[in-house]
């Protein structure tokens, strides 16, 4: 499945991969995983999303099908990486989401929100927050 038909498939689907807290955004990254980057495992589980960037050294899994790259100002992901931003006062697991496509102000997303759980859209991103991406070896 290419990023596209994953797009289409999900948009405005509730994503809940793993049937526990309802449709996270961390949902649609394993959904992701499976369905486009064909992974024959899921990386490790996490607390929060942040945990995908800041724990990558010590999950092996994720370290062996995953590159995780630490953003730095002035680079841009690739369309089909997934982007992972930090955690903030109102969200203390940070967010992932899926590159759609980018540019240097910003960050189209292909995301799910677990607060208001309204499915898979699309959103547009700053930097701000942005901790790094993840890129399939």
């Amino acid at each position: 499945m290419t990023l596209q038909e994953f797009a289409d498939k999900y948009k405005g689907v509730k994503v809940d991969f793993d049937g526990a807290y309802g449709a996270q955004c961390v949902d649609l990254a394993r959904q992701y995983f499976k369905d486009v980057w064909n992974l024959p495992k899921q990386p490790e589980g996490v607390g929060g999303a942040k945990d995908f960037f800041y724990n990558h050294a010590g999950r092996p899994i994720q370290k062996q099908m995953c590159e995780c790259i630490t953003f730095e100002h002035g680079m841009i992901p690739p369309a089909g990486a997934v982007v992972l931003f930090d955690a903030t006062p109102e969200n203390r697991f940070g967010h992932i989401g899926i590159c759609y496509q980018a540019d240097a102000n910003r960050i189209n997303l292909f995301e799910q929100d677990g607060f208001n759980q309204q499915g898979a859209v699309f959103k547009f991103w700053g930097y701000q927050q942005v901790v790094g991406w993840l890129l399939k070896k």
